[in-house]
């Protein structure tokens, strides 16, 4: 069977690590906030069914990472808020426009629950950062205002928070956004000592291969001798001759999963966590045992 390759999306890293390090995410950009408000023994909800019933179907095709979050609160009611998060990658004249409908249709169908509304821009212009929508007519004035948080704006030194593992996805995307940076040579140098920096920090297996493959895939390289090199650095560094190998761990995962949570959106899941992985697709077909066309029709759809 032919190898067909592709290109693992910014969208879909983003969304990965925003549902797998949820607690960390709200613990970088929002940390008195989450510290004061939020029950860590209850995990998140991931709402993007709900999200996408309410947003413009014209928009639904455009590339971005927005997720809508339940979260639990520590006063120990039924009470949540729900996040609207949008990592934007490119300029879009009708942000703005964009997160006040998201909001509005938001609060009509959970008011009274609170509603926080975040966009991180993760783009090249550095002018680029709206914060507000503002509607006049005649004697009829409406200001929607968002928090923003702007990553080329921010030097490496202020991205990088003390004990949140959220803080090497950030470092990843700045170098990215680096003209030097994105060089073969460059990634090959930043990424190694990234990933020895992740992995000396001591978190667990779990995260770190989250974080791992997000810094591999978010900017390729695209000599392969140089991603050979990177992919030998991996493996000393991580010591990946003691590990279980990537197929027993992805088999294993996805028969779990499978119990949990039904066969069907199981396997959905575990294709992306694959490819994620860096697998190809006629490799995750043959593990998962399903068609290459069932794969490739379900990341159109991503």
């Amino acid at each position: 069977m032919a190898t067909i390759d592709i290109e693992i999306s910014k969208d879909l890293l983003w969304k990965v690590m925003i549902e797998e390090l949820s607690f960390e995410f709200m613990d970088y950009f929002l940390p008195e906030w989450a510290e004061n408000n939020v029950d860590r023994n209850k995990p998140c909800e991931f709402l993007d069914t709900e999200l996408a019933q309410i947003q413009d179907k014209t928009a639904l095709g455009l590339k971005r990472a927005d997720k809508l979050i339940k979260v639990f609160l520590k006063d120990g009611t039924e009470k949540f808020i729900y996040f609207h998060i949008e990592v934007q990658g490119y300029k879009d004249d009708n942000f703005s426009e964009r997160m006040f409908k998201t909001f509005y249709r938001l609060f009509d169908k959970y008011a009274p629950e609170k509603i926080m509304a975040f966009a991180i821009y993760s783009d090249e212009n550095k002018n680029y950062q709206p914060s507000q929508f503002v509607y006049e007519y005649e004697k009829t004035h409406i200001t929607y205002r968002f928090e923003t948080f702007k990553i080329l704006n921010k030097p490496l030194n202020e991205l990088n928070i003390k004990d949140n593992i959220f803080s090497f996805v950030m470092l990843a995307v700045r170098r990215a956004l680096d003209k030097k940076s994105q060089k073969d040579a460059a990634q090959l140098k930043w990424k190694t000592e990234l990933i020895k920096d992740l992995v000396a920090a001591g978190y667990s297996d779990k995260k770190i291969d989250h974080v791992l493959y997000f810094i591999y895939h978010y900017i390729k390289i695209k000599e392969n001798t140089i991603t050979q090199k990177l992919n030998s650095n991996i493996a000393i560094i991580t010591k990946q001759e003691k590990k279980m190998s990537i197929l027993e761990v992805i088999q294993n995962t996805y028969f779990e999963a499978g119990e949990a949570r039904g066969e069907a959106k199981a396997k959905n899941e575990m294709i992306f966590k694959c490819l994620l992985k860096g697998m190809k697709v006629s490799e995750v077909a043959n593990l998962l045992d399903i068609s290459t066309e069932y794969i490739q029709e379900l990341i159109s759809k991503k």
